[in-house]
């Protein structure tokens, strides 16, 4: 078969006139979304990490991956300033389970370490962190680097509403990608999983045809509280759980991050599940997906 680009397509063409067929692309990652910048453009940095494991308390990193990316406070991104990619050798083992899901083996970091100084002047002027779960990704390159600890994160998971906007019920990137960018990339390494997300990003979503990143941007901006159901019977902890608390447990309650201005409204609500004294703790800006909104 000729596979020559004017064949490619006709076929992408004629496929896309069907609508038995959905055409993917492969990612081709941009340096440039809009060009020329503003002058009143800010930086973002937008992270992944690959890690020995799930408990964000001892996982060790294998791979951190970022870009700075322009942005203005539309939400729309400009040039890519810096793309990197590190490895990093682990004082445990790699288990079977995240050979698997990254394709890294033991021999594959051997050797490598992070080069934090670089990772500080590449980040020395940017005030916004983006990850695709920040709650995992922030606690653990915090206890790496102190200066993830005062920058503002941003989460693309918890605070864009995808099922409102696009009509897509899975919050996974690869499904994302797929379904509102139409475009598929080798995931599971950091920085194609952080090409992939800029890129998912910044394609124009929902009536208003925004980019999620606006979204985003809309949500980082809201005061933020830690919600504490301080004395919730037992009986109601399902109706907490379905409501979006999670069980803390060394402190023994039921608690959940959300913006200050629905504190009001869930009190209300907590009201009505016998709940009428609950602690509400006001966060920091930087404070949120870290160890401390916990």
């Amino acid at each position: 078969m000729n596979t020559t680009n004017d064949n490619l397509q006709s076929c992408l063409k004629t496929l896309q006139q069907s609508n038995d067929y959905q055409v993917l692309r492969r990612l081709q990652a941009k340096t440039v979304f809009h060009s020329p910048s503003p002058e009143a453009v800010h930086k973002v940095c937008i992270i992944d990490t690959e890690t020995t494991g799930l408990d964000t308390d001892v996982c060790e990193i294998i791979e951190l991956g970022y870009q700075i990316v322009e942005f203005d406070s539309n939400g729309l991104f400009y040039q890519v300033v810096k793309a990197k990619n590190f490895l990093q050798e682990p004082d445990g083992i790699i288990s079977e389970e995240v050979i698997q899901v990254t394709g890294l083996t033991m021999d594959d970091v051997k050797g490598h370490s992070i080069p934090w100084d670089e990772v500080e002047a590449d980040l020395a002027d940017v005030k916004l962190c983006v990850a695709h779960n920040a709650g995992f990704d922030r606690p653990v390159v915090e206890r790496y680097n102190e200066i993830f600890v005062d920058m503002i994160w941003g989460c693309s998971v918890a605070q864009i509403d995808w099922l409102a906007l696009t009509h897509v019920g899975s919050r996974s990137q690869e499904f994302l990608s797929w379904k509102v960018g139409q475009f598929f990339y080798d995931a599971h390494r950091a920085l194609d999983d952080v090409q992939a997300l800029t890129e998912l990003l910044s394609c124009p979503i929902g009536e208003q045809q925004r980019t999620p990143f606006s979204y985003l941007l809309e949500a980082v901006r809201q005061s933020k509280c830690l919600v504490k159901a301080t004395g919730a019977p037992f009986d109601v902890k399902d109706n907490l759980r379905s409501r979006g608390y999670r069980w803390n447990v060394s402190e023994r309650v039921w608690q959940k991050v959300l913006d200050e201005s629905k504190v009001k409204d869930e009190l209300a609500w907590l009201i009505e599940q016998n709940t009428p004294n609950p602690n509400i703790i006001k966060l920091k800006a930087t404070d949120s997906f870290s160890v401390r909104a916990r």
